[in-house]
């Protein structure tokens, strides 16, 4: 007997049922994952190495081309200019300008034409000594020489050879000098006696005080002298003394702007004194005023002679070098006549003579022209010579603008010592050395940038207590420049237009005091 097929069927079911169960609810195995492949290694970036900085390039200028001289003979001026030829980049430097002035030597000059006086009634004569050294005459022969000289003389006194005669010549192992005679033809017109004794003046003044100016090139030298004496015969000359005119009255033609009146005047009165010899031109201050305003009647005519203008802007200053207003004028006239590197000499030497704050109207006026003609000041730097001549406080106070500089000069037994302040200062205690011993014989250069007083010492010996200490004021810096270009801007120029504003802004050039 068998069992029924539905039974056996249902067991069979129910066995897989099981079996399935417990497949899944037996434990998942853990499988270690596959080990990776590494991947290919990636280089390490190499290191960069950083752009070489551009090299400077420092500008190239080109030749200078230079243009006429402004004198057709004997000694001028020239300016000159260039162009960059390469740019100053990658913070290259560029020294120099594009325009310079320069003297130019053309050809001698040759004496002027014998003078157009008619009918001479006398001659205004003037007898000269010039003594130079005794290589002066170079390898002239005698004759050659004073040949030589005789045109320098004829040139220099503004006359032709015919009125120049050499007296005299003798030459020893130590000298040569020449005496010489010039006369100036007259007649009985007043032209012609204001022509010669224009002349007259001119010749004397370059004769006993600059005798270069009479003497061919190759007898220059700076220990030459000379004499000159004026023949006042009244008769032959019809030139009297005393002068018509004082010196006040011709300072008043000076204000008038009769400057062709002021120079007649002016030339007159010297004259005179050179012929008593009473406050000659090297003696008396007044004198330095007299030369003041010649130089400055000569360089404001309508045809400047700018020559005769520095001639007696210098012979002032050789009877008074503090001489304010001749030391402004001349300044003028270097820019005047476009020298920039003289005008900033002058302007130095008025810096000292018009220390800030107070200043002078000659150093202010001289700064207005260099302004419009567009010339730099350029850095002012106080010369100090720091050693026993600054005891007793001889060099302090010193009073400067921001931006200037002093220059210290000593010798080892020096330095310079800053001190903290006035109480330092008078106590001569101790500081900061801001220059050694060994750096004064170069030359120790401060460098004023701030506003106020700074205080300097000698540590050395006793010095401080001896004096050698100097207070420095710095002020801020007082002028301030005109326009250089426009209507408002004043006119230097030997060629301005004649309604072009007057440089002067005094109404008068007063006599120092």
């Amino acid at each position: 007997h068998t069992r029924p097929r539905t039974r056996r069927t249902q067991d069979m079911r129910l066995a897989l049922v099981v079996a399935l169960v417990a497949l899944l609810c037996a434990p998942t195995p853990i499988v270690a994952p596959p080990p990776s492949t590494p991947s290919p290694s990636t280089p390490s970036p190499a290191p960069t190495t950083p752009s070489p900085s551009p090299t400077p390039v420092n500008c190239v200028w080109s030749a200078y081309t230079c243009g006429t001289c402004s004198e057709s003979c004997d000694t001028g001026t020239q300016t000159c200019t260039r162009t960059k030829t390469t740019e100053e980049s990658n913070g290259g430097s560029c020294s120099g300008t594009n325009t310079k002035t320069q003297d130019c030597e053309t050809q001698a000059c040759a004496p002027p034409a014998c003078s157009g006086v008619s009918s001479p009634t006398g001659y205004l004569k003037i007898t000269t000594k010039l003594t130079m050294k005794a290589t002066a005459t170079g390898s002239d022969t005698d004759a050659a020489f004073k040949a030589k000289v005789k045109t320098a003389i004829a040139v220099g006194g503004d006359t032709c050879e015919n009125d120049v005669t050499i007296d005299a010549f003798a030459k020893s192992s130590n000298s040569a000098v020449v005496d010489a005679t010039v006369r100036y033809p007259v007649n009985a017109t007043a032209a012609s006696k204001e022509a010669a004794i224009h002349k007259a003046v001119a010749l004397m003044t370059k004769a006993m005080y600059m005798p270069n100016w009479v003497l061919p090139e190759q007898a220059h030298d700076d220990s030459n002298t000379g004499t000159a004496t004026p023949d006042l015969d009244s008769t032959a000359t019809q030139v009297t003394c005393p002068a018509a005119k004082s010196y006040d009255q011709a300072a008043a033609l000076v204000t008038a702007k009769d400057y062709a009146g002021a120079r007649a005047a002016l030339n007159h009165i010297a004259l005179c004194n050179y012929n008593t010899g009473s406050s000659a031109l090297g003696t008396s201050s007044n004198m330095a005023d007299v030369c003041n305003l010649l130089g400055f009647s000569n360089r404001k005519l309508s045809n400047p002679d700018v020559k005769l203008s520095e001639l007696y802007y210098k012979r002032a200053l050789q009877i008074k070098p503090k001489h304010v207003n001749a030391n402004g004028y001349l300044g003028e006239l270097y820019v005047q006549t476009n020298k920039p590197a003289l005008a900033r000499e002058v302007l130095d030497d008025l810096k000292v003579m018009c220390p800030p704050p107070a200043g002078c109207d000659s150093l202010t006026y001289l700064r207005d022209a260099m302004a419009a003609a567009k010339m730099e000041e350029g850095a002012h730097v106080r010369k100090l010579t720091w050693d026993d001549r600054c005891f007793d406080l001889a060099c302090s106070p010193l009073n400067l603008e921001k931006g200037d500089k002093i220059e210290f000069k000593y010798s080892v037994n020096h330095d310079v010592v800053e001190v903290a302040d006035k109480s330092a200062f008078d106590t001569c205690a101790s500081g900061t050395t801001v220059s050694s011993t060994s750096q004064g014989t170069a030359g120790f250069v401060l460098d004023l940038n701030d506003v106020g007083t700074e205080y300097y010492i000698c540590s050395q010996g006793n010095h401080c207590s001896s004096g050698q200490k100097i207070e420095v004021k710095v002020h801020e810096r007082t002028h301030a420049a005109p326009p250089s270009s426009g209507e408002s801007a004043p006119c230097y120029s030997a060629s301005c237009e004649p309604s072009a504003p007057a440089p002067e802004k005094a109404p008068a050039p007063a006599p120092e005091k």
